[in-house]
């Protein structure tokens, strides 16, 4: 910046309230068009398609959740991700199918955000052959808790084992 072009210069006030009057104009202009219905201020094929997917993608992957904070920061995963882990862990368990997973969260104090997990609930299907049911529910609960507690930072998360089918 040169000395005429300082922001105490007086031109460089006009200038800029010039700017907002131009800005003001086009806010007009585009209001008055919409109003009539003109086709020219409507979104274009492609940035609606654009929202749409991203739509989409938050709904597929569903909200962030929170996980306690690393020595990098706060961080955040999808609801997707968390199931995905969980899902994942209990199908490599000898004997055992992930069926579904539930999570409560403690209140997150952002929007749109899920709060940190305080328990898990994993519907689980058990192999016919399965010699305890009970031997096979506590090992899919260890394997998940350390699963969460190594790969999220949760320690001690709550974990409910519903064995709820049998299958060959």
């Amino acid at each position: 910046m040169n000395e005429s072009t300082s922001p105490r210069d007086p031109l460089d006030g006009a200038a800029t309230a010039a700017y907002l009057d131009l800005i003001r104009s086009v806010h007009e202009e585009w209001d008055r068009l919409e109003v009539s219905g003109d086709g020219s201020v409507q979104m274009s094929a492609g940035a609606l398609s654009t929202i749409k997917e991203s739509v989409r993608a938050d709904a597929r992957h569903g909200a962030p959740v929170q996980l306690p904070p690393t020595p990098a920061g706060p961080f955040t995963i999808t609801e997707l991700a968390l199931r995905t882990l969980v899902r994942a862990t209990v199908d490599a368990v000898p004997g055992a199918r992930a069926l579904r997973t539930a999570v409560t969260f403690a209140g997150a104090g952002i929007p749109r955000t899920r709060g940190l997990p305080i328990r898990l609930s994993c519907r689980v299907s058990a192999a016919r052959s399965t010699r305890s049911l009970p031997a096979l529910a506590e090992q899919v609960r260890e394997d998940v808790r350390r699963a969460c507690r190594i790969e999220l930072g949760l320690e001690d998360l709550p974990i409910d084992i519903h064995i709820e089918d049998l299958h060959d």
